[in-house]
C-alpha cells in the first residue's frame, strides 16, 4: 500500500492520507519535488503526516525521479532543499529512500541533508519567499539551531526570540507597502516573538522525550513561519475545504478588494503528543477520545501543568499563547494525538486577564465542524497553527 502526496494537495486529501496509514504499518511514501498548492497552514500538516509516517509505517520513501532523470544529481539536492521533503529525509532515512525503478538514493540523500543542517545551525534561519523555516534535529549536525540556541544548547531568552521574529518580518514583509511594512514592525514584531518564544519553550522540554522520558532515537521540531497576503477571493480559495478557517477569515475582512496580510506560525515536533506526555501513557491505553480531549485541556490550563509529578515542565506557556490570541483576535489549530482542535478567536474570545475555568480554554474539534466522522487514526507529534492578522482592511 501507499499514500503520495501531490504537489497540489488539499487538507481533506491528507485525511484521507491518515485513514490509509491506519491500515498497514507497511505503507510507502510519495513525495513530489515541489508543492504548488496554497492552502493556508498545509506545509505544517504535510510535515506531521510525514512525521507519523515515520513513526507508523515500515514502509519506504520513494521520489518522483528515476535513473534515467537528467540532472538527478541537482534535482535531488533541490528537492531535499525544501522544507517538507528535508523533514522527509530527515524521518524517512532509517525506511530507506528510493527512485521509482527501486535504486536506493538514501546516502545521496543524506548528504543534502547533512549540508542543510551545517547551513542552518550557522544561519539565522532557512528563508524562501514569504516562508521562514527553522528545524532542529536530534542527533544531527544542528540540534541547537543558532535561532534559537546557544553554542552550548542553552536556549536563548525571549527578548532574543522577539528579536529574531523581527528579522524574520523584515525579510517577509518587503514585497508589501512601505505602509504595511511599517505597521508590522512598529505593532507586531514583539507580539509574534512572544508568541514564538512560549511555543519554542514548550516544544524544547516536551518532545525530545516519550511520555516515559526515553530519548527518541531519531526526532524533529521546528517552526515555520509563513505570510499569506491577497483580497478576500484570494485567501478564502486558500482555504475551501476547511471549513472553520474560511469563516474564520470571512468574518475577518470586510473589504472584498483590498489586499489582507495574515502571519502564520506553525510549530511542530515529533514527540508523544500532548495527551500522552502528560498523564505518562502511551496513547493506546487511553479510555476514550473524550479522556484525550481533556489531556490535551490540561495542558493549556495555566498552573496546570506546573506539577512537580509531571514530565511535562511548563505550566505557563501555552495560557500566555492563549491570551496573546484572545488579545489580537487570532486563530489556533491544534493536531497532536489523533484529534484536530481548533478555536477562532474572534468569535470565541479568550479571558486570559480575569478567568482561568476549563471552560475558558474550550477548543473545538474540527472533524465536527466540517461534519465528517471522527476518526480513530493516529497522529504522531504535535502541531500548533496559529494564524494572525496583521494587515486586514
Amino acid at each position: 500500500m501507499k499514500i503520495s502526496i501531490k504537489n497540489n494537495i488539499t487538507y481533506l486529501q491528507i485525511e484521507n492520507a491518515y485513514k490509509t496509514l491506519k491500515k498497514s504499518s507497511n505503507i510507502d511514501l510519495y513525495i513530489p519535488a515541489n508543492i504548488n498548492g496554497k492552502q493556508l497552514g498545509v506545509y505544517s500538516e504535510i510535515i506531521q503526516l510525514i512525521i507519523t509516517w515515520s513513526r507508523l509505517s515500515k514502509g519506504k520513501l520513494y521520489i518522483h525521479y528515476d535513473s534515467s532523470t537528467i540532472e538527478l544529481d541537482k534535482k535531488i539536492e533541490d528537492m531535499f532543499s525544501r522544507y517538507w521533503n528535508f523533514v522527509a529525509g530527515c524521518m524517512g532515512y532509517n525506511n530507506g529512500i528510493y527512485l521509482l525503478d527501486e535504486t536506493d538514493v538514501s546516502a545521496q540523500v543524506a548528504k543534502v541533508i547533512k549540508e542543510r543542517a551545517i547551513f542552518l545551525k550557522l544561519n539565522e534561519s532557512w528563508k524562501k519567499g514569504s516562508n521562514s523555516f527553522i528545524p532542529s534535529v536530534q542527533h544531527s549536525a544542528n540540534p541547537f539551531p543558532s535561532a534559537f540556541y546557544f553554542s552550548n544548547g542553552t536556549l536563548k531568552s525571549k527578548k532574543e526570540i522577539i528579536e529574531l521574529s523581527k528579522n524574520i518580518l523584515i525579510d517577509i514583509s518587503k514585497n508589501y507597502t512601505s505602509e504595511t511594512s511599517t505597521f508590522v514592525l512598529e505593532h507586531y514584531n514583539q507580539l509574534i516573538g512572544e508568541i514564538i518564544f512560549e511555543l519554542i519553550e514548550n516544544n524544547h522540554y516536551w518532545s525530545q522525550t516519550d511520555f516515559s522520558d526515553k530519548t527518541f532515537p531519531t526526532g524533529i521540531r521546528g517552526l515555520v513561519f509563513s505570510s499569506h497576503s491577497g483580497n478576500k477571493e484570494v485567501l478564502l480559495n486558500n482555504c475551501k475545504d476547511d471549513q472553520p478557517l474560511y469563516n474564520y477569515i470571512s468574518a475577518l475582512i470586510k473589504d472584498d478588494n483590498v489586499n489582507n496580510t495574515i502571519v502564520e506560525i506553525s510549530i511542530f515536533d515529533s514527540g508523544s503528543g500532548l495527551a500522552s506526555k502528560w498523564k505518562k501513557k502511551d496513547i493506546t491505553l487511553f479510555d476514550s477520545r473524550s479522556e484525550i480531549f481533556e489531556a490535551i485541556i490540561d495542558c493549556l490550563v495555566k498552573n496546570n501543568t506546573s506539577d512537580i509529578n509531571s514530565s511535562y515542565e511548563r505550566g505557563f506557556g501555552l495560557h500566555n499563547v492563549m491570551k496573546l490570541l484572545g488579545d489580537r483576535k487570532g486563530y489556533l489549530k491544534l493536531r497532536t494525538n489523533g484529534l484536530k482542535l481548533i478555536r477562532d478567536f474572534q468569535k470565541d474570545p479568550f479571558n486570559g486577564h480575569i478567568d482561568n475555568s476549563r471552560e475558558n480554554y474550550k477548543l473545538e474539534d474540527w472533524h465536527f465542524i466540517q461534519n465528517k466522522t471522527l476518526p480513530t487514526y493516529k497522529t504522531e507529534g504535535t502541531m500548533f497553527s496559529i494564524f494572525l492578522p496583521i494587515h486586514i482592511n
